[in-house]
């Protein structure tokens, strides 16, 4: 088994990576660029400094007319008491390391002992810095390593400098870390109600909603789980109340065809044709549920064939009504109005004749002896529409949206005690909706029940 990291453990994680690698990126670029301005700043006030040295050793030079004396110029001397003893610094005006050569090129001052007395090259001239008098190059000033060394001082700024650059990386991943922690909880608060929500569904406890005051996507997610545990919860009392009506379906046939075969086998009745038809209408009653229960579950599943092909609408409802009307020794009318026009609508011929049979009898069930059943056909842009009112009582505006559950107990007026399985209505909404069609119900003003389907003509 594999051991469990909390999620919170692994959030919290990449955010200290992310964090510190982001402090370290900043502060490697903060102490470069400090390094690279600071040095780019010194090179620069060195070049400043040493132009106006050489502006002033040109001065002394055009008012002297020589560059004897020119060591008090540039250097001062400062002498100290160091432990008993005498030192002498001396401290020059131009900063690091330099050389002094006359207008012949010849070194009489450095820093560099080695270099006095030499003489530069072009190159080293042209290098160098010149000093002019009178609109002459009198002489020229080598400045050596400009940009690369650093006094002292200037190193004790730089690293004081990164050090507080270090100290605010410091102090920014500290609050960075800390902001962390605090949205890591915010964050993970409704994912803990969702998981305790959760793990109660899990043990069957379908009454667990979730409260969460987000107006975000947790906000949303917490509004979907709550209607799908409401429909869960209906989900399983459809079930329940199927099963049981499943049950009471059932037990109706079986009973009456085992205390028939019962009085039969204790020789009370004689297994004459009176007493094995009632039987045998029986199994034919429990055959229908069962292929009933088949269909809708076929539906459902989106697995029920379907042997489509064009057809006309308005032929095939006047055969069946024909045929129904020629089993009835009595009972409403049933009149077709239909436009002229209605195309062929593509359809399974059996399934459709299903369907309707199902309105049809629904509306002769409910319907006076002496009323009229209206079937209308009518085309209604790209769908045809058909059209199915009785002459009933009509329905309760709070049954209509479950008429079309299965074996939904409404109205005693219009339930199946008068004879259906209560699956009718369920299979022709399964029925109508694999042809990529709809149906519903609603009241006629003037009296009744409508039933109506559309089915598209592609």
């Amino acid at each position: 088994m594999k051991q469990r990291f909390p999620f919170a453990i692994k959030l919290g994680l990449s955010f200290a990576i992310v964090i510190l690698v982001s402090v370290a990126l900043v502060y490697f670029f903060t102490a470069t660029g400090i390094t690279t301005r600071f040095a780019t700043f010194s090179e620069q006030n060195k070049q400043q400094i040493a132009q106006q040295v050489c502006n002033l050793l040109g001065e002394y030079r055009a008012r002297t007319g020589y560059w004897i004396g020119i060591n008090q110029l540039l250097s001062s001397q400062q002498t100290m008491l160091v432990g008993g003893k005498l030192i002498v610094r001396r401290t020059f005006l131009i900063p690091g390391s330099f050389s002094l050569a006359n207008e012949q090129g010849v070194v009489f001052i450095s820093t560099e002992q080695d270099q006095v007395g030499i003489t530069l090259s072009p190159s080293q001239m042209d290098e160098g810095i010149p000093i002019e008098a009178n609109n002459a190059r009198v002489g020229t000033l080598l400045l050596y390593n400009v940009g690369t060394a650093l006094a002292p001082a200037e190193e004790e700024f730089l690293a004081a400098a990164k050090r507080s650059a270090l100290l605010g990386g410091a102090i920014a991943f500290g609050l960075a870390l800390l902001l962390s922690v605090l949205l890591i909880s915010e964050v993970l608060s409704p994912l803990r109600v969702l998981t305790r929500a959760t793990e109660q569904i899990a043990r069957g406890d379908l009454t667990q909603r979730v409260k969460l005051k987000a107006r975000d996507e947790f906000g949303q997610l917490g509004d979907s789980f709550n209607r799908m545990i409401k429909n869960l919860r209906h989900s399983e009392e459809i079930r329940q109340s199927m099963t049981a009506d499943i049950a009471h379906e059932l037990r109706t046939p079986v009973t009456i065809i085992q205390g028939n075969l019962e009085a039969i086998l204790d020789e009370i009745y004689e297994p004459t044709t009176d007493t094995i038809a009632p039987i045998y209408e029986e199994t034919l009653r429990l055959g229908q549920l069962i292929d009933d229960l088949r269909d809708i579950s076929l539906a459902e599943a989106k697995e029920l064939r379907l042997n489509i092909e064009p057809i006309e609408v308005v032929s095939s409802i006047k055969q069946l009504v024909e045929t129904i009307s020629a089993s009835l020794d009595q009972g409403p009318q049933i009149r077709i109005e239909a436009n002229s026009t209605i195309p062929q609508v593509p359809v399974d011929l059996k399934r459709f004749r299903q369907v309707m049979v199902n309105l049809l009898t629904n509306a002769l069930r409910f319907t006076p002896q002496q009323g009229t059943i209206h079937v209308q056909v009518l085309r209604k842009d790209q769908e045809v529409e058909v059209r199915v009112a009785d002459g009933g009582p009509g329905i309760s505006p709070v049954e209509i949206p479950h008429l079309f559950e299965r074996f939904y107990r409404g109205d005693q007026a219009r339930s199946r005690g008068q004879g259906g399985s209560g699956l009718g209505l369920a299979i022709s909404k399964q029925l109508v909706e694999a042809h990529g069609g709809r149906i519903w119900a609603e009241n006629d003003p003037n009296g009744g029940a409508i039933f109506v389907i559309r089915l598209p003509l592609a």
